[in-house]
């Protein structure tokens, strides 16, 4: 089986689907076969590696399709149904392994999976961190991260505990770091100290083009790849390869 990613944090607002949608696109440029899974009813990485609402979503079927002339990257896109899926999901006994059930045959065609996890803590992610095997928290550089990391991270110990859940802590990655605000280097020195092996050594910046890139449906490697946010992500691929190989 390939590494599964669930990128999740419950807080919206982060730099998680812009992280999914960059890691992402970064592993295909490595030449690795990488798969988005849309699992945000929001669809936002839909709408950059795909149409927005093109197709179903893969609790409906949903298949693997070429994330436009992208190497190597492929997404099952969020639909429009995904938001009505949940509801269904609800009402199933055995609903929250549905995801792992439906990625389990089509898993061995890939190296490398990213799910896309809406900010909560619903049936939708759930799905995700019961079908994953690792973890990657983006978190932001300011006051509330800490606590809402903590949060997250006791969550997954009691589906661990519970479900069975098969999960490993593959990284944190610290986005929208600001190195002139006094607050984004005390909690990047905060969470480095209580999770040193597992926060990536690379921090994604603030940075215009960055965000400007989603608005043109855009990886920031089509719009600007030798910007700061550019490099960073390329770094942090690079560093979240090395980790799931140890």
């Amino acid at each position: 089986m390939p590494p599964i990613i669930a990128v999740s944090n419950q807080k919206g607002g982060v730099g998680k689907t812009t992280s999914v949608v960059n890691l992402a696109a970064g592993c295909g440029l490595a030449g690795l076969k990488t798969l988005v899974v849309d699992n945000d009813p929001q669809g936002n990485a839909s709408s950059v590696l795909a149409e927005r609402g093109q197709g179903t979503s893969i609790y409906a079927g949903g298949q693997p399709k070429p994330a436009g002339q992208r190497p190597n990257l492929w997404v099952i896109t969020a639909g429009a149904d995904l938001l009505e899926q949940e509801q269904i999901l609800g009402r199933q006994n055995g609903g929250r392994l549905t995801l792992k059930q439906r990625l389990a045959p089509m898993a061995d065609q890939f190296d490398v999976i990213f799910i896309d996890c809406p900010p909560n803590l619903s049936l939708l992610p759930i799905n995700a961190l019961l079908a994953a095997s690792h973890l990657l928290v983006p978190l932001q550089c300011e006051y509330y991260a800490l606590e809402g990391l903590s949060q997250l991270l006791a969550y997954v110990d009691e589906l661990r505990e519970g479900a069975q859940a098969n999960l490993e802590l593959c990284g944190i990655l610290l986005t929208m770091f600001d190195p002139n605000h006094p607050l984004a280097v005390q909690v990047e020195r905060e969470v480095r100290s209580h999770f040193s092996e597992r926060t990536l050594p690379t921090v994604i910046p603030r940075d215009v083009s960055l965000a400007a890139a989603p608005s043109h449906g855009k990886t920031i490697f089509d719009y600007d790849p030798l910007s700061i946010g550019g490099l960073a992500y390329l770094a942090a691929t690079k560093e979240l390869l090395h980790g799931l190989k140890r």
